[in-house]
């Protein structure tokens, strides 16, 4: 479903999403950066350090030394171009069209998406509209609602699967809590636009 080498490395979600939409911004939270505030961005941003509050961004990348204290939500209405990538920890939940957790990935918070690949930790359920892959380490604590699963041998799932026309996928009370009611972008207190763009609201 995503494609991880490109002639022989490993493409970053940033590189991924900046071919696609075409858009070349990108803001970075480096490993030593704590910030505390809620985080919105017109482009792409690469989390290595730690943030306590919800982030709203067209892509992210938490690397494995990143931490999100709070939401990774999809800016604007998600389209299939916006990839989360999640290496590190997140406490809340996370919205995007394409999400994937690596192996050491952890949610706690549940997944809400289009299609999503799950190698690492999911706690709070998943909601996926199109498919869901469940690879061999997966390991989800939570109801799983999906149009399609592929969940391989030695994939974890603690707790219901609905599949296909009784997966309830657009029904508010099957999406994960901390995803149905994310703080809004009001409270954010970093923003970052484009050239030529105003910050203001």
């Amino acid at each position: 479903m995503f494609d991880k080498t490109t002639k022989g490395r490993e493409v970053t979600a940033r590189e991924r999403n900046t071919a696609q939409t075409g858009t070349g911004i990108l803001s970075v939270i480096s490993k030593d950066m704590r910030m505390t505030g809620n985080c919105k961005t017109d482009g792409q941003l690469l989390i290595e350090g730690k943030i306590s509050g919800n982030v709203i961004a067209q892509g992210i990348e938490l690397a494995a030394s990143g931490s999100v204290d709070g939401d990774l939500i999809a800016a604007g209405k998600p389209t299939s171009k916006q990839v989360f990538i999640i290496r590190g920890l997140v406490t809340g939940a996370v919205q995007a069209a394409q999400v994937e957790v690596p192996l050491g990935g952890q949610v706690h918070g549940g997944v809400v998406a289009d299609e999503a690949v799950i190698h690492g930790q999911v706690h709070g359920g998943i909601l996926a509209r199109t498919r869901l892959t469940l690879e061999e380490t997966a390991e989800v604590e939570g109801d799983v609602h999906a149009r399609r699963l592929a969940l391989k041998e030695g994939g974890q799932v603690n707790g219901n699967i609905h599949m296909g026309d009784r997966a309830n996928l657009e029904s508010p009370g099957k999406v994960p809590t901390s995803v149905a009611d994310p703080v809004g972008a009001e409270d954010d207190v970093l923003v970052s636009v484009g050239p030529g763009k105003n910050a203001g609201p």
